[in-house]
């Protein structure tokens, strides 16, 4: 289960959207920003709109086994 989380920063007014990810163990429940994609990216995964942070979190959950990036031989 994912979730899109509002930030903004109140002295330079921008807003940023932040994908977080569910992370539940037993009987204790947290959200977290490590989506544990094959990327490595400095920082959380968002957009400064909500529709763009809408469109990356249905590419998050259409992806097979977590992998962000498609390889393959062409030649």
């Amino acid at each position: 289960m994912y979730r899109i989380v509002k930030e903004t920063n109140k002295l330079s007014g921008k807003t940023v959207y932040i994908i977080e990810k569910r992370k539940k163990w037993l009987w204790m429940e947290s959200w977290t920003r490590e989506l544990n994609l094959d990327i490595s990216q400095p920082g959380p995964i968002g957009a400064p709109t909500l529709d763009g942070a809408k469109h990356k979190l249905e590419i998050i959950k259409n992806l097979w086994n977590n992998k962000v990036i498609e390889t393959e031989v062409v030649l």
